[in-house]
């Protein structure tokens, strides 16, 4: 954790940083949208307060740097969303799982492709995550253009299988193999 913590990615437009407890207040004026809420798991509540903001921040620390990368994209210097990887368990914890959100203001700028393309090449560089997943909704091909320009391949569409708010939509699988090594295969 203490390492992760200093942990500080830079793009051209961006600085991808862990998650401080001075954020807490910046979130929600951020992410109280349904704009948002409506492309992200229940796990991103709609309406976004406070608490949900802490509880998000702390949750990012826990396993910091070994099992969670979290950070807050920053763009001109201000918090302009949030991206970062979780592993995953059991047989897969050589996988991580990616996420990534903007506030509403800063869709359609390329900033998501920015950022991602830097967290892909610091899970590369700096971890022993092997291949990232990651899923979007079908009523978001943003997400999915974000996706493909930074690499990542479709490995599914499952039909129906997202219910949010009353519609229902298809859930977009994608992935990434970051390293090519693999043990042995058993005999």
């Amino acid at each position: 954790m203490d390492r992760f913590s200093n942990t500080e990615l830079r793009t051209e437009r961006c600085i991808l940083r862990p998650w401080r407890n001075a954020d807490i207040p910046l979130i929600p004026p951020l992410a109280d949208t349904r704009d948002i809420s409506w492309n992200t798991s229940f796990r991103f509540p709609s309406p976004y307060d406070e608490k949900a903001a802490q509880r998000m921040v702390e949750w990012s620390r826990d396993g910091a740097g070994v099992n969670v990368w979290q950070f807050a994209l920053v763009a001109g210097g201000e918090l302009a969303g949030g991206i970062g990887t979780t592993r995953n368990s059991d047989v897969e914890t050589h996988t991580a799982n990616v996420g990534y959100w903007l506030g509403t203001r800063f869709w359609g700028k390329g900033l998501a492709s920015e950022a991602l393309a830097e967290l892909v090449r610091y899970m590369h560089e700096e971890t022993d995550v092997e291949q990232l997943t990651a899923t979007c909704f079908g009523w978001n091909p943003g997400s999915r253009r974000v996706l493909e320009k930074c690499g990542f391949s479709l490995e599914g569409v499952r039909k129906g299988v997202v219910r949010k708010w009353g519609r229902t939509t298809d859930l977009w699988i994608y992935g990434q193999v970051l390293k090519t090594e693999r043990p042995a295969a058993l005999d």
